[in-house]
């Protein structure tokens, strides 16, 4: 009987499911790309309806409402002297009026929903139209963390709550002793689903019996043939950019009464899942693919309420892990079948250069790093470290998004698991410092086999998420890491039975110590984290890092690693064992993961999985791209960038109301921008060929032909 409730229970959240589902399937019909932001349009509507309907309550909390706030922020700094000239800056808010009608406040939201699958369409995947998959990917990716942040901006940090509007709200009698079951529904569950079939059979029919759906469908089959009847594929996007959008404003409209604004960002990981039941071409398959994945999951939880439960499956996770099961079980037996679009053209993917001189160029970092060690004060020490932090994390995603062309979105996420297995393996039962709240249970392994542990613990499930990648690929495998990540906090970083007591909140981490010799971060004396042993430790770690990478791209792996990137079928062909070096690129990428991991709970005298949340992970790989994905000073200067490295540290420290928001912001039209006009190539890769174009013509010589002798290297060497 449990089971049975759970089913119908499940419907609500399956409808927000199919809704995104449908609208999945319709942007990738519409341009053949995945919109991994497809939660965070749904979001941003959410916030909009939820500020033009919020009032004050009789307590006088609340905003005045009636206000839309435009998909962007101030660009116009507004610092020191700059307050001064009192420049016009770009408008953002705009009173609408106070208390609008339920149905005036629907069609504003709809419309925001419409301007910014027009802002998506023109100003990213338009200009990506021909870009290789991890560029797409990149964008769409680019375009989450800048509505994330965008959304912060404008509506702040808060958490808000929305009673509902119409049959659609929270505050309707349950419906009582629901089928005879002895327990309650909630009103609006069987609305939400008859809301999800009949949006889905209307969009199913616009695409079935107009002309517009045809042309669509004309172009989603090949692109090159519709070009041809007359048909403009980019006009078409255009319109299904605004379709999808308008169904993700739908969605998070009708199902924020049961929700907060902010979680419809990962939806998208269940909304993916429903997409692919579908087939990713399938309105009705991706609308009972949404109900049956959300039935499903409430079923899950449904049955965690039994004696014979294990207590080491929690409640959370179950939840998590149903659409990554439906995702791995869809793309490993159909994987082969999902449609792939043809495009009129393709760009190269990114250079990855090697390195000619490793040693100098490493040692030049190592000594940089050291002297900022002896002149900088307790935070920048700090702000050092986590730069450190960032550019080990870095290098694993040059390695495997570089190197080896594989879009994986988890591996922040392995740093986390190493770090939790860490700390488990570490602990003792003994409370480590007086601050602690927690004691955590283990075997008290000495601190070098607790990080080896930890790193091995990365490193395997780093190996089981790659399996699926020796059949699938590309967007595909994107699609698989992002809703492992979901499933890995939930299943093993929360799991109080297997990572300790305090899994859950902050995990105090071990006073490590190596041969003797205290490597820990915080100094006992000031309780501040900025020991310099520490700050030795992690320099030696990630110059050895560095190094191996450098020489990794250098030999026959890393030729053989650039050469599945380019073509699998071809590198198959000359010889290489793609399985092989597919794992073993994983491998090599985990194990760098799992060593950021090792640093990570070394830095801090407490963690928490917050601090390995998918969102900071995708930050990780923004920078990186920013950066350059290809190159070893990519991760250098990509780890300086991102949110608590140098750079943006001394942004925030000299330009008044920097903050990580203004800092996420920036990182994803950073990321967009470099996807669109260096093909990924980054910044590093392009200061360089600047200087060399520059050092060509000082010598006489044209820059072209220094292009194309570099371009022309890597040949040579497979040769």
């Amino acid at each position: 009987m449990e089971l049975l409730f759970g089913l119908f229970a499940g419907l609500a959240a399956g409808s927000v499911f199919a809704l995104l589902g449908a609208g999945l399937v319709i942007a990738y019909r519409g341009s053949g790309v995945i919109n991994f932001a497809h939660g965070s349009v749904a979001a941003y509507a959410a916030f909009t309806w939820d500020e033009l309907r919020d009032m004050p309550s009789a307590s006088g909390i609340g905003n005045e409402g009636g206000s839309i706030y435009l998909p962007w922020f101030d660009p116009i700094p507004e610092w020191g002297f700059l307050k001064a000239l009192h420049i016009n800056n770009l408008p953002v808010e705009i009173h609408v009026m106070t208390d609008p009608p339920a149905w005036l406040a629907m069609i504003i939201t709809l419309m925001m929903s419409a301007f910014i699958g027009l802002l998506m369409h023109f100003l990213v995947f338009r200009p990506l139209r021909n870009s290789p998959m991890l560029a797409k990917v990149v964008g769409s990716v680019g375009i989450m963390l800048y509505l994330q942040a965008v959304a912060l901006l404008n509506f702040g940090a808060a958490n808000r709550s929305d009673d509902g509007f119409w049959v659609f709200n929270s505050t309707s009698e349950p419906i009582t002793n629901f089928v005879g079951m002895d327990k309650n529904l909630p009103r609006s569950t069987p609305y939400l689903a008859a809301a999800a079939l009949i949006i889905g059979f209307g969009a199913w029919a616009l695409y079935r019996y107009t002309r517009f759906g045809l042309a669509t469908r004309a172009a989603d089959e090949n692109e090159k043939g519709a070009t041809l009847l007359g048909y403009s594929p980019q006009f078409l996007a255009g319109l299904n950019w605004v379709i999808s959008s308008v169904l993700a404003g739908l969605a998070g409209v009708l199902f924020l009464h049961k929700t907060m604004p902010n979680q419809l960002n990962l939806y998208v990981v269940s909304a993916l899942a429903a997409a692919l039941v579908g087939s990713l071409t399938s309105i009705p398959g991706a609308i009972a693919g949404g109900l049956g994945l959300g039935a499903f999951a409430s079923m899950g939880v449904s049955a965690t309420s039994y004696e014979w439960w294990p207590d080491w499956l929690p409640v959370d996770g179950v939840r998590a892990f149903a659409p990554v099961l439906v995702v791995i079980l869809v793309l490993y037996f159909r994987g082969h079948k999902l449609p792939i679009r043809g495009t009129v053209g393709l760009g190269r993917q990114p250079r990855a250069p090697a390195t000619k001189h490793p040693v100098i160029g490493v040692g030049v970092g190592v000594v940089i790093a050291l002297v900022m060690s002896n002149i900088f004060i307790s935070k920048w020490e700090s702000t050092l470290t986590m730069t450190l932090v960032a550019i080990l994390a870095m290098l694993s995603l040059v390695v495997l998004l570089g190197f080896l062309g594989q879009i994986s979105l988890v591996q922040w996420t392995l740093a986390g698991v190493s770090s939790f297995v860490l700390i488990r393996l570490a602990s003792d039962g003994v409370k480590v410092r007086p601050m602690d709240f927690f004691v955590v249970t283990g075997p008290g392994w000495p601190d070098p086999l607790a990080a080896l542990g930890g790193v091995v613990a990365a490193v395997l499930l780093g190996l089981l998420i790659g399996i699926p990648a020796l059949r699938i690929r590309g967007v595909q495998l994107a699609v698989v890491t992002l809703a492992s990540i979901v499933a890995i906090e939930d299943l093993l970083m929360r799991n109080r039975p297997i990572m300790g007591t305090a899994a859950h909140t902050m995990n105090p981490t071990p006073k490590p110590e190596w041969f003797g010799q205290y490597v820990g971060a915080l100094d006992e004396q000031s309780n501040q984290t900025d020991y310099w042993k520490f700050t030795l430790f992690s320099i030696i770690v990630v110059a050895l890092a560095g190094l191996f990478v450098v020489n990794l791209r250098r030999g026959v792996t890393g030729r053989r690693f650039l050469a599945i990137r380019s073509n699998e079928r071809a590198a198959a062909a000359a010889g290489v064992n793609v399985a092989r070096t597919k794992m073993l690129g994983f491998g090599v990428s985990s194990f760098l993961a799992g060593l950021a991991g090792v640093l990570v709970a070394y830095k801090m005298p407490m963690v928490t999985s917050e601090f390995f949340s998918p969102f900071v992970g995708l930050a990780m790989i923004a920078f990186v791209y920013l950066g350059g994905i290809t190159t070893v000073w990519g991760a250098v200067l990509g780890g300086m960038l991102v949110g608590g490295g140098l750079l943006s540290e001394f942004g925030s420290l000299h330009f008044e109301g920097i903050t990580q928001a203004y800092i996420n912001a920036v990182g994803g039209v950073g990321l967009i921008v470099n996807a669109i006009l260096t093909s990924g190539e980054g910044i590093s890769l392009t200061v360089t060929n600047q200087a060399k174009g520059l050092l060509a013509v000082m010598r006489g010589k044209t820059p072209e032909a220094d292009v194309v002798e570099e371009i022309n290297e890597p040949e040579k060497e497979n040769v």
